[in-house]
């Protein structure tokens, strides 16, 4: 089933005091309403327009603070480049921001995510039997990564001119994760259904949070939690779904956007082996070797050449 977002999502964007600087409005995308905001400055208090999409804001750049006023109460958080809030359907906000010292302005992504793909989502996280209760999708700031990650894709995607096709997938797969992570009941490690199965959604799940922890430490219990499976049956089980054990899945991962790195950027190579996870230059070069048949700093002068 199609899902929509909110027509009343369209006006919440003049609702804020923020720049508008870009919108999927102008690509005529249905499935999820993405808006690019700049703020300057600080602001006074503003209410937030009612919609029964599911809210996401994430931080682009910058560093502010945001106040957000309940119920007669506020609470306050520092937001850096990363950082996410949820607004459940159908609430509105006092909210005001300011700008931190050093910094002049800020940039933030806000998703308008259909409620009724929501439902449907959570409908297929339900545990057989039982009711879909659990936490509000309320959240002020968190570290997400891995929505980080989805979030620039859709912003790309915005740039690229990419048809609805693309967003909807996007939407579907930001709302698996987000509940997944940020409603406690719905979290698939806690799902009897079967436990041993590393299902499409769950694969995606895994992969997309080795490509966004790329540059530290993992480990197999790291990545056993993420697909919401016991350790014991992950590894069989991702081996069986890719052909590849997890460790040599993640090298492969780290390797290629080294070989991206070594392309696009003019980072040291030192620096491009500790955004890659190799804490050691010479196990970095030593696998890039192996992998890709030259050393790095040959790669790199090979495509320069070309």
């Amino acid at each position: 089933m199609d899902h929509a977002h909110d027509p009343a999502s369209l006006l919440c964007a003049d609702a804020k005091p923020n720049d508008l600087l870009a919108s999927s409005r102008e690509l005529g995308w249905n499935s999820v309403l993405v808006d690019h905001h700049e703020g300057a400055g600080c602001s006074d208090v503003f209410e937030t327009h009612s919609t029964h999409d599911l809210t996401l804001v994430m931080a682009l750049s910058g560093l502010h603070r945001v106040d957000v006023g309940k119920g007669g109460r506020w609470r306050s958080a520092v937001s850096r480049a990363g950082c996410v809030g949820l607004t459940p359907p159908g609430e509105t906000n006092r909210i005001r921001w300011a700008t931190l010292p050093g910094n002049r302005t800020f940039r933030t992504a806000h998703l308008y995510l259909p409620h009724g793909l929501v439902d449907e989502i959570a409908d297929e996280y339900r545990r057989i039997g039982q009711p879909c209760h659990g936490d509000a999708l309320s959240v002020l700031a968190a570290h997400d990564p891995v929505v980080g990650a989805g979030v620039s894709g859709l912003l790309a995607a915005m740039r690229c001119g990419a048809p609805d096709l693309y967003a909807a997938g996007a939407s579907r797969w930001l709302i698996t994760h987000i509940l997944s992570r940020h409603a406690g009941w719905r979290h698939m490690r806690d799902d009897p259904r079967a436990v041993a199965t590393m299902s499409d959604r769950r694969l995606a799940t895994v992969t997309a949070f080795m490509n966004a922890e790329l540059g530290r430490e993992l480990t197999l219990s790291d990545l056993a939690r993420e697909a919401g499976m016991s350790v014991h049956h992950f590894g069989r089980c991702f081996r069986a779904r890719t052909g590849l054990g997890p460790a040599a899945y993640l090298t492969i991962l780290r390797l290629e956007r080294a070989r991206e790195l070594l392309r696009e950027t003019d980072l040291a190579i030192a620096e491009i082996a500790s955004a890659c996870g190799y804490t050691r230059a010479t196990a970095f070069a030593t696998a890039f070797r192996r992998h890709v048949g030259r050393a790095p700093s040959d790669y790199r002068l090979d495509r320069a050449l070309i």
